[in-house]
């Protein structure tokens, strides 16, 4: 397959798949529509020729694809392709631990966010993310700990907290309040 083709490919695929989780809020059912538009990025990627079929790129948009449909342990190849090849990837860092979560597997979650912080460290997206699963997971320390270092990195990371029902299970407990909450 010629460069240009692949290229083509590989665009087209990106599009798809860009608009199909535009089209899925994550949560609930994946609408028909998203499903087809999906399922089309899919068929795309499905037209490349290897090493490019199992290349950084395609598998990257494979796994979100995958992810965006619900198919959580199907996802889970392609993105620990990308992890283990490209550590500096931070949407297959986040990608997996977005699996994990949604399986009820929340340890397997804390430990892919923390390999990419060994990858990529003091990313804030990723410490904020962990923060969340150990909020859920009942380790408020910890979940604190993230949260105020991604805070500290980047004062964004504090709005999102309000509306982050990952943080509901200690949105009370006074060091959440602490960090969350800014002294004028």
């Amino acid at each position: 397959m010629n460069a240009n083709l692949r290229q083509l490919h590989l665009r087209q695929a990106s599009g798809y798949i860009e608009l199909g989780e535009l089209l899925t809020d994550g949560e609930g059912a994946v609408p028909a529509t998203a499903q087809r538009v999906l399922q089309r990025g899919l068929a795309e990627l499905g037209l490349l020729s290897e090493p490019t079929r199992s290349g950084t790129t395609a598998s990257l948009l494979e796994g979100r694809a995958l992810r965006a449909l619900g198919s959580w342990e199907e996802a889970l190849v392609p993105l620990g392709r990308v992890a283990e090849v490209s550590p500096e990837q931070l949407e297959a860092w986040l990608g997996l631990g977005w699996c994990y979560k949604r399986m009820g597997r929340l340890d397997e979650a804390i430990a892919a966010l923390r390999s990419g912080l060994e990858a990529a460290p003091g990313q804030p997206l990723l410490l904020y993310n962990l923060a969340c699963y150990h909020s859920l997971a009942g380790d408020v320390a910890a979940a604190v700990d993230h949260l105020t270092k991604a805070i500290s990195i980047d004062d964004r990371f504090r709005d999102l907290t309000g509306a982050e029902r990952d943080f509901d299970p200690i949105r009370s407990d006074p060091r959440f309040v602490a960090v969350t909450h800014v002294v004028v």
